[in-house]
């Protein structure tokens, strides 16, 4: 049998625009972007070019000007506040450049976080939580807190808690970019790992080419729009 592949997200001439002042300042400018499952693609660009609000909108986090934005072929334009945001919770996971971890919880709790949420058991959710943090190579830190982890273990937890639901899409905001350069490869790796053995589909912001090098596709954002870029 053939392998299907299932577009999970879709952007059709997303447009994106703020006030500032008198003048409306145009962000995203007709992006059209397809995201397949199991695909693993870059998105470099520089700075102020829209990244972030690409990664917000395409996570439902913020509403389009203009344009529609599927999600597992599901129109997301119609649903209801609520509805977003259960989606968004059960089907798109969230790393960003800072672990934006709660201090006064234990790394464990972190990542049972996104569960609970869910409405799932304290006791499922801690199950899980562990094998996420095993996996990470974080057996032996579950029950201490952020302050007692390193940078590059933090964002580990981080990343443990954005793959803890089980979503279908991987939305990371430079998920290495504070970290040196060796720890950054160390967790870039456990994170191409995990998302290909999931079978995820992710899309990774970042400024190292390196590592943008070892996806499957490598895409910018020019004048707006999301184009392929080569390296």
């Amino acid at each position: 049998m053939n392998n299907i592949i299932q577009a999970v997200l879709e952007l059709k001439d997303v447009h994106v625009s703020y006030k500032s002042g008198d003048e409306q300042l145009q962000v995203l400018k007709g992006a059209d972007f397809t995201l397949n499952s199991g695909e693993i693609v870059a998105l470099v660009a520089p700075s102020g070019t829209g990244k972030s609000t690409l990664l917000h909108v395409a996570g439902l986090l913020e509403k389009p000007t203009k344009g529609e934005i599927f999600v597992n072929g599901q129109n997301t334009a119609k649903l209801s506040e609520k509805d977003r945001t259960v989606l968004r919770l059960r089907s798109i996971g969230f790393v960003y450049q800072f672990h934006h971890l709660l201090p006064e919880f234990t790394a464990v709790e972190n990542v049972m976080m996104p569960q609970m949420i869910d409405k799932k058991s304290k006791s499922l959710a801690s199950k899980k939580a562990k094998e996420w943090l095993e996996k990470f190579d974080l057996g032996h830190r579950v029950h201490h807190q952020p302050g007692k982890l390193s940078g590059g273990e933090k964002q580990r937890v981080a990343i443990a808690r954005a793959l803890a639901n089980s979503p279908h899409i991987l939305l990371a905001d430079e998920p290495t970019g504070n970290l040196d350069e060796k720890t950054s490869d160390h967790v870039f790796g456990l994170l191409l790992q995990a998302v290909r053995q999931e079978g995820l589909a992710a899309l990774i912001v970042t400024h190292n080419n390196d590592l943008a090098s070892k996806m499957d596709r490598v895409m910018t954002l020019h004048e707006g729009k999301i184009v392929p870029f080569t390296l």
